[in-house]
């Protein structure tokens, strides 16, 4: 990789974490505040109601990636004709579904209030729905502008407004419900930071690239049919990845009731954690991808994949092996109270997650290559797969049978997918399980000696006790890891040689572009 690249995908992809970090603390401190203030079965209504939003924003027609790759091959030297098109289609797209969700929502509340259990909750979710929508309007307005910046990877610039306005929304949700303000206020809360995102994300957009701002003029008709074409495919992966994520929530929302919906979230929020890293990554990594792969070939982007892979799947194991044993003393650390269905969902679907994590950058390869169908057929089975596993692992093991049956499927399509990538590309798959052989073997190593020496490892029933369980069980986890993937040669000799270079220099964060070469 170039050097230019290195430092741009660096300069990035370090300012995406960060700002993402910056997001997440804020989340992770306000949620306390809220799960106390509101109670257990508010709480779980407002999660509730925040993911009937965050599946309707996934409803993008795949137009999200679509616009990135567009205004990418358009920076490269492509003409901008039909990128300028297709923002427009995303604008109008963006404000169409506004339209369609508030309208669908009050036509259909009274059957979604009975199936999600509201009780006497449901007048006020229901106006505080439509207000979290206007946040849904705000971001569809924003789409075409956020795909200008990402395309022209001006990750930083984007990750900061959004970090920014994240911590006004977490501020404002703590400041109302301490006020005594309920579903209603939350909302607005919401909705308020959500438009003081779009107007920075517009702004900022059209500083820098005025000339890629939208119309819906322009575009023959094969290039529509390419476009809907490459997003519908990715649309219909997004649907199935949602359907996974979120589906656990409302069905334990009708089966069990708001308050284990909501503690079910809150175990999912330190699962989002473990993905949010190599997330960032990996969209900071597309549209330079994009760039490359069309100057050097697929010899260049072979190498990528399996870089790539190598260390999202080290990142992604250990996390999961440190984010299990310390479960328990995590969620009583975070919340001052032991939360059996925090801890459940953390214990279930941590692995599958780290499966799917590690599968990322091939999933990148596609996308790079104009094939983002490839994903849909393993996001199909796993819904498929959770769908028919739900009802009989639910009369087996009660509640935990319905996250479970999420793990499953997401296991299973993961490793689906991987093999199809490898026969239907003609790529050899040995290559890759020898790069990804010591990462699983440290994980397996480190949680197991950690599940082992926990018993013997300070722990109690205060946050302080909490606190150094957190601290020591990590320890021995992150020793074990580091010391097998020392032992299995994990660092190949180049990448030896830059770290210790970098580390000389006093430059740790360089490597990152580097070592994708």
């Amino acid at each position: 990789m170039a050097s230019g690249d290195g430092r741009r995908l660096t300069r990035n992809s370090t300012g995406l974490v960060a700002a993402r970090l910056t997001v997440a603390a804020a989340g992770l401190t306000s949620l306390p505040v809220l799960y106390d203030r509101l109670g257990a079965a508010e709480f779980g209504t407002w999660v509730l109601l925040g993911g009937v939003v965050a599946v309707l924003a996934l409803v993008d027609l795949g137009l999200g990636a679509a616009l990135v790759r567009q205004v990418a091959r358009t920076l490269a030297g492509q003409p901008d004709r039909v990128t300028r098109a297709a923002l427009g289609i995303g604008l109008l797209w963006g404000v169409l579904l506004w339209l369609l969700a508030s309208a669908g929502t009050v036509a259909a509340w009274p059957v979604l209030a009975r199936l999600l259990q509201l009780g006497q909750l449901a007048a006020e979710a229901r106006n505080a729905l439509l207000t979290l929508l206007l946040g849904l309007l705000c971001d569809g307005a924003a789409l075409p502008w956020r795909a200008v910046l990402e395309g022209a990877q001006r990750y930083t610039t984007l990750a900061w407004m959004t970090a920014g306005t994240g911590v006004l929304g977490a501020a404002l949700a703590v400041l109302v419900v301490r006020l005594g303000g309920g579903l209603l206020a939350l909302a607005a809360s919401t909705a308020a930071a959500g438009a003081v995102r779009t107007v920075l994300v517009v702004t900022a957009a059209r500083h820098w690239h005025r000339h890629l701002g939208p119309r819906l003029r322009g575009m023959r008709r094969d290039e529509l049919r390419e476009l809907f074409g490459y997003g519908l495919r990715i649309q219909v992966t997004n649907a199935s990845g949602a359907a996974n994520l979120e589906l656990d929530r409302f069905v334990l929302g009708g089966v069990a009731g708001p308050a284990v919906a909501g503690s079910f979230e809150l175990g999912n929020r330190l699962l989002a954690l473990l993905r949010l890293p190599p997330a960032i990554v990996l969209m900071a990594m597309f549209p330079m991808a994009v760039s490359r792969a069309a100057v050097e070939g697929q010899v260049w982007l072979d190498r990528f994949h399996l870089a790539a892979t190598r260390y999202l799947t080290a990142f992604a194991a250990v996390g999961t092996a440190l984010l299990v044993v310390s479960a328990d003393p995590l969620i009583r650390l975070w919340l001052g109270e032991p939360v059996w269905w925090a801890t459940a969902t953390i214990l279930v679907l941590a692995p599958s997650y780290a499966l799917n994590l590690a599968a990322g950058a091939t999933a990148i390869v596609l996308r790079v290559e104009g094939q983002p169908g490839g994903e849909t057929g393993y996001a199909l089975l796993s819904v498929l797969l959770n769908l028919a596993l739900t009802w009989p692992l639910w009369r087996l093991f009660g509640p935990v049978g319905v996250p479970l049956a999420t793990s499953c499927g997401i296991a299973a399509g993961t490793a689906y997918f991987v093999l199809r990538f490898h026969r239907s590309t003609g790529r050899p798959v040995t290559p890759m399980l020898t790069a990804v052989r010591p990462a699983m073997t440290a994980a397996l190593a480190a949680g197991v000696g950690g599940v082992l020496a926990a018993r013997f490892l300070p722990d109690g029933p205060g946050r302080l006790d909490a606190a150094l369980a957190v601290a020591t069980r990590s320890a021995v986890v992150l020793l074990i890891a580091l010391a097998v993937l020392a032992g299995t040669g994990f660092l190949p000799a180049r990448d030896r040689a830059e770290l210790r270079r970098l580390v000389r220099r006093n430059r740790p964060l360089a490597a990152t572009g580097e070592r994708l070469r």
